[in-house]
């Protein structure tokens, strides 16, 4: 479309309106001179010239339009283009080289993490970039100390203590992260509940940082003034999609100076309903995009699913095509965004607590083994616990809800969100042909909370869990209507020896019995009447089953904190990569997932047991109820630590200068730049909003009239400022001692105030 060089395109347009001109030129009028003009000839030629005029004009104005449309198309990729992966001195150097743009190991680069959410709503999206900033914190101090031990000059020049201040002032603060502030009180106690009465971000920074301290064990990576450094972005909570989006100019908290390096965590998700301003490429040097949720997926399981997938899909692929300049998938269940730009590697990692619980496990698994090595007796031992098992699951299959709760922890859980698209469908058809094939339902314990747990949970007990319900109900009301029948039969004994109004005693006597009678049934009714408003009906046939399954529902808590259990079941094949799983191999313990792309990164794992269909998932499950898992080997450890997952991002997000020069000989930057420029337009203004609210966008519609409320605010306080200051003490001397010094200027300002 727009071309380099502008004196071309006016050459090439000069010269094709002069070509057209001399088709259109009108014969000439030496040619005529010894001819007779017919009658008409001369309106004729008029007429002609005026028509060629007219032409010409027409012509001349489309040159002059395209011209300017070419000048500010090129004037507006200009403005819009991203920073080049190459430099004009990068193109000579080894193709094997990095080049500096997308080397993070370079000492004194600043990155940026923003994400789409926080703790203490502990979702993926909040957990992995937070420990993610703090790690990538530890990464840029140990590239300082490194550099210390390496650089002769500053050894030779400074002292520890101010070799630490001169890395303090060089790069202070060298990664940022970038959180949701959720504006709306509503918002806050939705997703925090009121345990977290976060009032302000600075009441929320104070956890986050207590949190990373504590729980995760990087005092230094918290502090305040060493460690990360958060910055907050006002956010409204879409109940509709569960998500959380930015409202205003995200990239004008980030100073100039700090723009160099940039995680995106989720990029489609921060960027759909994105407030109108500069993009990601022009303000960071370098963008790098991990996709966290696989949302075709996600839409599709929705009634619309068949609509918005496809839409989803595009949209998703256009926004990380645009503001990004590398896209980690973490695995391939995802879609393809843009081919050149990505990389499929697994860059999460655990915290070192559920690494340590993994150590403490192994220990004592080897004591057990060194204890059945020395008796020889492992076969007698494994047919009993096997026998036991049997016969726990027989009681199981009996069980009423109040044993199920009861009961100890059981060797199988799962933890997550009580969700269906969280596969727990899938582990009731499971639990079914686990029946089939050894007659008894396998228990469970299920940690977690969500919005249809109370469905999934009637799914799992059954008719017994909705009989249990209806006995207690029925319990409650017939000890209620004994209390008061007692109450009136003391009211009766009492009237009885009462000897000296007895008539009046009769009367009241039947008025109370009258009385009780009405309270018997006015109770029963009443209770009726609201078991039928609190009446739901069975939305699957799940709920419907005889038999309850052995499930335990014990809420929401911290993965680190369910030690006992030895085998982890996660049969959900919507994710995109399990951060649970991983966990669970870190405290080394069994998983059993389904063999899928999702889950390819688990599978070197010795205590992976992955199955392709039921039959195996029977068989697995059996084997490990009777074995105990392997303990891990170093280098499996290794894989599951942030340091690794660390590291593993660095080497993916490096682009070769062969790259980069393929890259810039596809030109695809030019299609990045115009979506990049045509989503600003398509966004900006009042029309904008509009577009926003018709796409989905419900409390993130208004980006436009929100930056336009923040810049009037900005106004106002600069105009009461100025008034603060023409009234204020100082500029009151001012103007006394001016006033004194030139009587002349003082008489101009009264007539000018009059």
């Amino acid at each position: 479309m727009g071309s380099n060089n502008n004196d071309d395109n006016d050459d090439t347009h000069n010269t094709t309106t002069s070509s057209m001109t001399k088709e259109l030129e009108p014969p000439s009028d030496t040619n005529m001179t010894n001819k007779v003009e017919p009658s008409g000839y001369k309106t004729k030629i008029s007429i002609q010239e005026s028509t060629f005029k007219a032409k010409q004009l027409f012509l001349d104005k489309i040159s002059l339009v395209s011209t300017i449309l070419s000048r500010s198309e090129k004037a507006t990729v200009e403005r819009t283009t991203q920073h080049s992966l190459l430099d004009n001195d990068e193109f000579d150097g080894e193709d094997d080289e990095i080049t500096l743009q997308s080397d993070l190991t370079r000492p004194g680069r600043k990155i940026c993490v923003v994400t789409t959410a926080t703790i203490p709503w502990f979702t993926g999206t909040a957990v992995n970039p937070l420990l993610r900033a703090a790690y990538l914190h530890q990464m840029a101090r140990n590239i300082m100390i490194h550099r210390r031990t390496t650089d002769t000059t500053l050894n030779s020049t400074l002292t520890e203590e101010q070799y630490d201040e001169h890395h303090h002032e060089q790069s202070h603060h060298p990664v940022t992260l970038m959180i949701p502030w959720l504006e709306l009180e509503t918002d806050r106690q939705e997703l925090y509940g009121n345990t977290y009465n976060f009032t302000s971000p600075n009441d929320q920074e104070e956890y986050i940082r207590k949190w990373l301290r504590e729980e995760a064990s990087m005092p230094q990576e918290a502090d305040p003034d060493t460690g990360i450094k958060i910055v907050f972005y006002n956010a409204r909570f879409h109940p509709g999609l569960k998500s959380i989006f930015a409202m205003g100019d995200m990239l004008s908290l980030i100073p100039d100076e700090d723009a160099d390096v940039v995680i995106l965590e989720e990029p489609e998700h921060l960027n759909w309903y994105r407030a109108p301003g500069k993009g990601w490429t022009q303000k960071f040097r370098f963008v790098i995009g991990i996709i966290h949720t696989n949302y075709v997926e996600y839409v599709s399981g929705h009634y619309s699913g068949l609509w918005t997938a496809p839409a989803t899909k595009i949209m998703s692929s256009a926004m990380i095509r645009a503001y990004c300049h590398v896209v980690i998938k973490l695995s391939d269940t995802l879609q393809t965004f843009a081919e050149e730009k990505e990389r499929t590697v697994n860059v999460h990692g655990v915290r070192d607590e559920f690494l340590q619980e993994g150590i403490r496990r192994a220990s004592m698994y080897q004591q057990v083994d060194e204890h059945l090595n020395a008796d020889n007796d492992e076969p007698m031992m494994i047919l009993d616990r096997m026998k036991d098992m049997c016969a726990s699951q027989k009681q199981n299959d009996t069980m009423s809800i109040t044993d199920i709760n009861s009961e100890a922890e059981s060797q199988v859980y799962f933890i997550g969100k009580i969700l269906w698209a969280k596969g727990l469908d899938i582990m009731l058809d499971l639990e079914s042909y686990y029946r089939q094939c050894t007659g008894n339902f396998f228990a469970i314990d299920i940690y977690g909370s969500g919005p249809e747990e109370k469905e999934i949970r009637r799914a799992f007990h059954g008719r017994s869990f909705t009989s249990e319900v209806s006995r207690t109900s029925t319990s409650s009301t017939t000890q209620m209507i004994k209390k008061q029948q007692q109450r009136h039969s003391q009211l009766n004994s009492t009237s009885n020896d009462m000897d000296d109004n007895e008539e009046m005693i009769t009367e009241e006597k039947k008025t109370t019995t009258f009385s009780m009678h009405v309270a018997k049934l006015s109770r029963p009714l009443k209770n009726v009447k609201e078991s039928l408003d609190d009446l739901e009906l069975p939305k699957s046939f799940h709920e419907l089953r005889r038999n309850p399954i052995p499930a335990k529902f014990k809420g929401r808590v911290d993965h680190a904190s369910v030690k006992n259990p030895k085998i982890f079941v996660n049969p959900s094949v919507s994710e995109v990569l399990c951060t649970t799983t991983a966990e669970a191999l870190a405290m080394n313990k069994f998983v059993i997932i389904p063999v899928h792309p999702s889950n390819t990164f688990f599978l070197q794992f010795d205590n992976c047991l992955a199955y392709r269909n039921k039959f195996e998932f029977v068989a697995n499950l059996h084997w490990a109820l009777s074995r105990e898992p392997y303990p891990l080997s170093p280098e499996q450890r290794r894989l599951l630590t942030w340091e690794d997952a660390t590291e593993r991002l660095v080497k993916a997000v490096a682009i070769t200068r062969r790259e980069a020069k393929e890259r810039h000989k596809l030109g695809t930057s030019k299609l990045d730049d115009r979506i990049a420029w045509f989503h600003n337009q398509l966004g900006d203004g009042y029309k904008g909003d509009f577009v926003r609210k018709v796409l989905g966008a419900g409390p993130a519609s208004d980006q436009y009239a929100y930056l336009s409320k923040q810049k009037q605010e900005d106004s106002s306080d600069e105009d009461v400022l100025s008034t603060k200051f023409v009234k204020s003490s100082f500029t009151e001397a001012i103007r006394e001692t001016l006033a004194n010094a030139f009587p002349s200027w003082a008489l101009a300002q009264a007539e000018s105030e009059s």
